[in-house]
């Protein structure tokens, strides 16, 4: 496995003047969800993504018990954060999207709590942690973009635990379907209910609790009741309010109070 990405030198601060255009940045646009960015804050945030890195598929981005001094936006393609138990079992904790940024939650932490890995070829943009005082400084509603997102992510995972520790394995399924979609949509929102799921059934065990035979047991049932069609490695969602309904799931993503943010930055950005 390569070195981890941390590991390597990033001492480039994000570029200055001449940043990308709006189409150009994948983290922007998913903060553009939840509230409006002016041209300054998304250009402030799209230099976040320049440093990017092309990554290999089984590449280690983060490596656990490492310092942590840097965040990582995944551009493109999957990653997961695993945890390997001492029988050698794994456990995936979370599946990173498109979007998404990795090492967010664990901010206040020294050193990394998990590996994260990347689950197909994709592109990560490295920033360094001290960055984000600079977001702080200069860009507060940003800022404040980050924080509701990462209350976000806390809720989804409580909600998430609640299934795994008291859901039966279709609740789980059910469950852990519908969220990928919907935090899918947050990037996409025409991807439609049709969308590609690069993870093996043994991948999918590890993220629920179950065996590969129980997935493959799960994932047909859910096909022959007509809940789901899958043609690998695609997935399409065939009755939403029935899963919802199976799983108690709720969309948290477009659930931000914006009430509380600060006005928007437009100097010195």
């Amino acid at each position: 496995m390569d070195q981890p990405l941390h590991q390597r030198d990033r001492s480039t601060p994000p570029s200055a003047p001449g940043a990308p255009a709006r189409a150009a940045s994948c983290f922007a646009s998913r903060l553009e969800r939840y509230a409006k960015l002016n041209d300054d804050e998304f250009r402030f945030i799209a230099r976040m993504e320049d440093n990017e890195t092309a990554m290999p598929k089984g590449a280690l981005v983060v490596a656990a018990g490492t310092p942590a001094e840097e965040l990582f936006v995944l551009k493109e393609g999957w990653a997961v954060a695993r945890r390997t138990l001492p029988d050698n079992r794994g456990q995936v904790l979370r599946v990173y999207l498109p979007g998404e940024v990795i090492g967010l939650t664990g901010l206040g932490l020294s050193r990394n709590a998990h590996d994260v890995v990347m689950l197909t070829s994709g592109t990560v943009c490295p920033f360094p942690n001290a960055h984000m005082t600079a977001i702080y400084d200069k860009a507060p509603r940003v800022a404040a973009l980050f924080t509701a997102i990462s209350g976000l992510d806390q809720v989804s995972l409580m909600d998430r635990l609640a299934v795994m520790g008291a859901g039966t394995a279709r609740e789980r399924m059910a469950h852990f379907l519908l969220d990928l979609h919907e935090r899918l949509l947050v990037t996409n929102p025409d991807l439609g209910r049709r969308f590609r799921l690069p993870l093996r059934q043994v991948d999918i065990g590890e993220v629920l609790g179950l065996t590969k035979v129980y997935v493959n047991r799960m994932l047909k049932a859910f096909t022959e009741e007509g809940l789901i069609e899958i043609h690998r490695p695609y997935v399409r969602i065939l009755k939403p309010e029935v899963l919802r309904d199976l799983a108690g799931y709720e969309n948290r993503y477009d659930d931000v109070d914006h009430s509380w943010f600060p006005a928007a930055s437009r100097n010195d950005l």
